[in-house]
């Protein structure tokens, strides 16, 4: 079977637990931290694919990379305990990713984010953020990063969509447009 399709369904079946729960949230926070944890340890795969580690080894693994040393939720603690009972902690980053894109499109969430030369004030991001919210009538998580390489101006993305108005590539077309 695909493993998209085995983790949309997992995910799925974690949202619809969750929220009977009223946790869903809380299993956000703690999915995102659970994908974070995965991007940067990259010995965690491993682990858990090792065939000498048994379930409850997997378990407190993957309840440690969820939470560290703070205490699950309930939703997440048996969902962990069902996953590594049918043996598939080797699809856990790829459920915790698919739960969070379902939580984000059920709770109508944009992820964006907003790259600019130097720290810019809370007034031009706020802007910005309530522009896109309301082209999109949806509610956007913003991160602002600052990049000094871009030289000037800004880029944003947010969704399928990137605006990139940076010096740095309006000199870079000039530049194409004179060669």
């Amino acid at each position: 079977m695909d493993i998209g399709i085995i983790s949309i369904r997992y995910a799925k079946a974690l949202l619809r637990f969750a929220i009977d729960n009223k946790e869903e949230e809380r299993v956000y926070a703690e999915m995102e931290t659970l994908a974070h944890s995965f991007l940067h340890i990259p010995t965690l795969r491993q682990v858990l694919q090792d065939p000498l580690s048994d379930n409850a080894r997997q378990v407190e693994i993957l309840s440690c990379a969820t939470c560290g040393n703070g205490s699950l939720s309930a939703s997440t603690e048996r969902f962990i305990q069902l996953v590594t009972a049918h043996n598939r902690t080797d699809l856990m980053q790829f459920i915790a990713q698919a739960y969070i894109t379902l939580y984000l499109k059920r709770n109508r969430i944009i992820k964006g984010r907003l790259i600019v030369p130097m720290a810019t004030p809370e007034t031009i991001c706020q802007k910005l953020q309530e522009i896109i919210e309301k082209r999109t009538n949806c509610s956007i998580e913003f991160k602002v990063e600052i990049d000094a390489s871009i030289a000037g101006g800004f880029i944003l993305d947010y969704d399928t969509y990137r605006l990139d108005a940076s010096l740095k590539t309006q000199l870079k077309e000039l530049r194409d447009a004179l060669a």
